[in-house]
């Protein structure tokens, strides 16, 4: 029973980390860009100027996650490693779509398409592959 718990609880903590580490990662790929009206073309530029702010801010995240990667492979296991890399890949599709949109996903907006029917089964095969990972694999 503590083993589910702790599996359950690692779930979320590594749902919670990987998602905000993809998210500053990700964002910095796609910045939001507006349409043509004078108050947004002020904006546009704002965006031009932050290009570089956008790309130090992707460096930086990404030397995070691959810390965050190793921290896991070095107080853990590799079947923590993947359950964290699964869990980041398939919240990818979710993340692209709240960017283009600027909606959050909800069960009525989310998209149908075979990725993200494939990303949410990736994301429910996550939990049990963890809670193998803390219990049996040493």
């Amino acid at each position: 029973m503590i083993c589910i718990l702790k599996a359950l609880a690692g779930y979320l903590i590594l749902l919670f980390v990987g998602t905000n580490l993809l998210g500053f990662i990700v964002r910095s790929f796609f910045p939001p860009t507006y349409t043509n009206d004078t108050e947004i073309h002020f904006l546009n530029e704002e965006i031009r100027k932050l290009k570089r702010a956008a790309t130090i801010t992707t460096i930086l995240f990404s030397i995070i996650t691959i810390s965050y990667f190793y921290a896991l492979y070095y107080f853990w296991n590799i079947g923590i490693v993947i359950v964290a890399a699964i869990l980041m890949l398939s919240r990818i599709p979710d993340l692209l779509f709240e960017i283009k949109t600027g909606k959050k996903v909800t069960f009525k907006t989310m998209p149908k398409t075979a990725i993200d029917v494939l990303c949410t089964i990736l994301f429910w095969i996550a939990l049990p592959l963890l809670w193998y990972s803390l219990c049996y694999l040493k």
